[in-house]
């Protein structure tokens, strides 16, 4: 059943700048790659889009990005 479009916000997860700070690098670059194909995978359901290179917001919400 479909309930409406899906959008980055809907999959996007964020970490404070504290939280930011815990996570080892490994699971800094994890997270970049995995928000990274969320973005590819939603911008890839609307027709005729194309992903841009970065990720809008993202130098926003990791520090040190």
């Amino acid at each position: 059943v479909f309930q409406g479009a899906v959008t980055f916000e809907d999959v996007a997860i964020y970490f404070s700048p504290e939280e930011w700070v815990e996570l080892a690098a490994w699971q800094r670059e994890l997270y970049q790659e995995v928000m990274m194909d969320n973005y590819d995978l939603v911008a890839s359901l609307e027709r005729g889009c194309s992903a841009p290179a970065a990720l809008p917001g993202l130098a926003e919400s990791v520090p040190g990005v």
